[in-house]
């Protein structure tokens, strides 16, 4: 990959991280809640999703996927329904697990099992995220070059922006929980984004294959 392609997908990559999505939502939410230390694992576990899901576009699994029906749909209503399992769970919530001295019953934050696992499932549960993939990462590949080198250097620059704009995001995040201390601020805060967690599956449900 040249220089100036590797520009031109570097640019593109960050538009495109910069775009609203499943991931920016959840280092939002779990900037707010657990802070930036434990929201990293959720970021790690976005940018292995990523780096799979580039690797299975650039070897021609993507295309096959995105040619499959049935995958497709298996992929649709599994991710609909783990969007909407992570909604309804924030909307159930009652409170920031990191303010235990407010909360009359504490509850134990996840591990970081649990928020890898999150970042993880909610990027490979993602037909949009699969078509993308397999229609975007072939602009860029040179056939002429090794395909490892080139996996490498996809994939290394769309987690490390990925990584670099979540952090960024749970950063800012965090710094909101101040303002949201108390029960009723956190409650609202769940309800909001587990709302919209819910919408994003709900809309999920909506999608129809590319023919």
């Amino acid at each position: 990959m040249s220089l100036d392609i590797w520009s031109l997908y570097a640019s593109a990559v960050l538009l495109l991280c910069l775009t609203p999505g499943p991931n920016s939502l959840l280092a939002v939410t779990n900037g707010v809640r657990f802070g930036v230390g434990r929201t990293l694992f959720s970021t790690l576990g976005c940018a292995a999703g990523l780096a799979l899901l580039i690797g299975a576009s650039l070897s021609g699994l993507g295309l096959v996927l995105a040619a499959s029906e049935t995958v497709f749909y298996v992929i649709k209503w599994l991710g609909a329904c783990y969007l909407i399992y992570l909604g309804v769970s924030l909307i159930r919530t009652r409170g920031a697990f990191a303010d235990v001295r407010k909360a009359s019953r504490p509850a134990a934050p996840p591990s970081e099992v649990y928020l890898f696992g999150q970042g993880l499932w909610i990027v490979i549960l993602n037909p949009k995220a699969v078509i993308f993939f397999a229609a975007f990462l072939p602009q860029f590949y040179d056939p002429g070059h090794g395909l490892l080198p080139q996996f490498l250097a996809m994939a290394g620059t769309f987690v490390g922006i990925e990584v670099a704009v979540e952090v960024l995001l749970a950063t800012f995040a965090s710094r909101l929980s101040a303002y949201l201390a108390n029960g009723a601020g956190m409650r609202l805060f769940n309800r909001v984004t587990g709302g919209v967690f819910v919408l994003a599956g709900a809309y999920l449900l909506t999608l129809e294959r590319p023919r």
